[in-house]
């Protein structure tokens, strides 16, 4: 423990090991008290595992095809139907920073740790069957099943996972900084220690690896030998090839990809892990709210995560569907683009937008409002940041000082058939008309919208405005702002869809990147937001994200994460014989 305040840290490990503290509060409190971070990471070990080192246990044997667990009626129907609301145009796990995407890999693809239940903080096996720390968290070791094997037959040992993990890196699309924030040269820093077995190796210590290798955005294990079949000599990571096909080590495997149609996988019988209920997933791209609520309450579709709050309310009183409500980390907003606004237009954007109507008339208390791009469960939030209101007359004269007049036209673009980024477009054309500003809305194919965001289109080419949100890969302020707000992030290089660049802005993230107190988190955190919400805006942030997923009532097994949102945990999910 800390020899600076010797009582208080006893104290506060006693508390961990009675359980009367949560892990978000022994966080906090070790933060305030200067513990080092190894030392906070041994408390939050000691709140869930009784003060023992922080290592992964072995998991259960593996059962039998067919076995069935003690008094569990299961039904013999063993087809499970997933609606998704667009298309996925990047299959290319590696690359591909979308939310329905991630969802398909859960089921095809893996990490080598993934988040426990609703946790944000544990962790339990995906490929890695168990896994060990140093105690100053510069090395992290993970053993690998002798007998996991990729989709196409190749084995999945740690040259494979090594390799895996270098073309991550050095492809350097997309979620690249979820772990390039820690390895900088996969060469030097990933090390094969025999077959099953491979090592990280960390510069400085690094307590937030193993939230970010639990991430289901980027550090999923592709096929080394898929890669080498198909790569060219202008494609060296044969990305175009991957974002079209998939080969992993997931319990299923791809049969069909039709990518703005339908995904079907059938059970991969080499799997390494525990046999899944499921023999067949299929994920239907359905881009209409209604014909989704339709699929969902005639049965022909078992789970949708997308489904307006309106409808939700409707769909409570259906006796053969549960509904799943949960907190998020999910924060949405509104881009604007950087290039084509000046920040006092961007200020007059801000008071125009019609908070007040959005959260209770459009989400319908599926949200609540914000004061930025960091949710009030992420560690970084700062309660002191005003909150936008809806000033018509404010927003007058802010764009009337920035240049714009009466009867000039913007463009705002959101995915087509989303009722509920429709309704927002309108009421904000609306407030909009009030002032003597034209809104040009354009409905665009998710999958067009995708492809514009995280391309290299310049901004000169994109819209005024375009719907978004986003969610933290792991609890961490950096990890939610780097990737849209940072200059490195513009293009395919990130999220940064507008293109935003304030060198301060940049200037703190970096400094963010490393901090090492809690105080010194929500000091920078703080900062960083004010600039993006106030000083110079980056994105109209307008509300803190409930979700809800809808499921047959015969679903079994289902649970949500704060972090891995609108996705499935398929793999322990089952249909119950009613």
């Amino acid at each position: 423990m800390d020899p600076r305040r010797p009582e208080e840290s006893l104290a506060l490990l006693l508390a961990a090991r009675s359980g009367r503290l949560t892990r978000r509060q022994i966080l906090s409190r070790g933060l305030a008290l200067g513990l080092s971070t190894p030392t906070i990471l041994a408390l939050l070990a000691a709140c869930s595992r009784g003060g023992e080192t922080p290592t992964a246990p072995a998991p259960a044997a593996t059962p039998q095809p067919g076995q069935t667990p003690t008094g569990r009626r299961e039904s013999t129907n063993r087809e499970f139907v997933v609606l998704f609301f667009g298309g996925v145009p990047d299959l290319d796990p590696q690359s591909a920073y979308d939310n329905q995407a991630s969802a398909l890999f859960l089921a095809c693809y893996e990490m080598l740790i993934k988040l426990k239940g609703e946790s944000t903080f544990d962790y339990e096996p995906m490929l890695a069957r168990e896994w060990s720390h140093n105690d100053n968290f510069t090395e992290f070791t993970f053993k690998l099943p002798p007998n996991a094997v990729f989709h196409d037959g190749s084995p999945c040992d740690a040259d494979a996972v090594k390799r895996s993990f270098t073309r991550f890196l050095k492809m350097g699309r997309g979620p690249v900084n979820v772990i390039s924030r820690f390895v900088e040269d996969p060469d030097q820093q990933i090390q094969v220690v025999d077959t099953t077995t491979i090592k990280f190796v960390m510069t400085k210590p690094q307590p937030l690896f193993l939230a970010a290798m639990a991430s289901e955005y980027g550090p999923l294990i592709v096929s080394p030998k898929a890669w080498d079949e198909h790569k060219t000599a202008d494609d060296e990571f044969a990305h175009d090839w991957f974002s079209q096909n998939i080969v992993g080590t997931g319990p299923y495997k791809p049969v069909e990809l039709l990518q703005q149609e339908r995904f079907v996988f059938e059970r991969f019988e080499q799997y390494h892990g525990e046999r899944p209920f499921f023999d067949r997933i299929i994920a239907r791209v359905v881009p209409e709210d209604a014909t989704r609520r339709q699929l969902m309450e005639t049965g022909e579709a078992h789970a949708c995560a997308y489904i307006n709050p309106e409808d939700l309310l409707a769909m409570k009183q259906n006796p053969n569907l549960q509904i799943v409500e949960y907190d998020t980390t999910e924060v949405d907003w509104i881009r604007m683009n950087y290039a084509r606004l000046n920040a006092k237009a961007r200020q007059g954007f801000c008071y125009a937008w019609p908070y007040q109507e959005v959260i209770e008339k459009v989400l319908r208390g599926y949200a609540k409002p914000i004061n930025g791009p960091i949710a009030d469960t992420v560690i970084g939030y700062d309660p002191s940041i005003p909150t936008y209101t809806t000033d018509l007359q404010k927003a007058k004269q802010l764009l009337s000082e920035a240049g714009i007049k009466e009867g000039d036209t913007f463009t705002y673009m959101y995915s087509s058939g989303d009722q509920t980024d429709a309704a927002m477009a309108q009421l904000f054309q609306a407030n909009l008309a009030q002032i003597g500003i034209r809104l040009e809305l354009q409905q665009v194919e998710r999958a067009a919208l995708l492809e514009l965001a995280y391309g290299d289109t310049p901004p000169e080419q994109r819209p005024h405005f375009m719907s978004g949100g986003w969610w933290p890969d792991y609890n961490d302020s950096w990890n939610q702002i780097y990737p849209n707000y940072h200059s490195d992030s513009v293009g395919s290089k990130g999220s940064n869809a507008m293109f935003y660049q304030n060198p301060e802005v940049d200037r703190l993230m970096n400094q963010l990147k490393d901090a090492a107190t809690e105080d010194e988190i929500r000091r920078l955190t703080g900062q960083i937001v004010r600039i993006l919400t106030w000083d110079d805006p980056a994105a109209i942030f307008y509300a803190q994200i409930k979700k809800a997923t809808v499921l047959q009532k015969d679903i079994r097994g289902y649970v949500p994460n704060p972090i891995y949102i609108n996705s499935y945990n398929f793999w322990a999910m089952w249909r119950e014989a009613l």
